[in-house]
């Protein structure tokens, strides 16, 4: 394993766990703003 290796592995995981990532922030955001409207008018 070269040094070039290691930091084109790093990019991939970094680059998996940002696509991982997005999705579920986009869901929670979603989740907590409906949470929040739905309680805002109560």
């Amino acid at each position: 394993m070269t040094f070039a290796d290691l930091v084109l592995l790093t990019k991939k995981i970094a680059i998996g766990i940002i696509i991982f990532l997005v999705p579920l922030l986009i869901v929670a955001g979603s989740i907590w703003f409906l949470h929040y409207l739905l309680h805002q008018n109560h």
